[in-house]
């Protein structure tokens, strides 16, 4: 798939042990922003059919936690989009 001048460049200048922790901290700074982000749009505040469920914070109940965290457990159960 790739020459030996091009295995021995990655190898020389991609795989070095010094950049090992930086791939490792973008990794994982990349994958909490997409957990983020998908938390963000599960959200009853976000509208994605305007037609068939214009208002989806009216289905939410008094004792369904809509939050990431919930650090006193109030709440009996998580509040999950059914439809969108």
């Amino acid at each position: 798939m790739f020459s030996k001048a091009t295995k021995i460049y990655l190898k020389k200048h991609w795989y070095r042990s010094e950049l090992i922790p930086i791939y490792a901290i973008c990794g994982g700074a990349l994958s909490v922003c997409a957990y983020f982000a998908s938390r963000a749009l599960k959200n009853p505040e976000v509208v994605w059919d305007k037609h068939n469920n214009p208002y989806p914070w009216l289905h939410v109940q008094q004792n369904e936690n809509v939050k990431l965290m919930d650090p006193n457990n109030r709440f009996e159960k998580q509040w999950s989009r059914d439809r969108l």
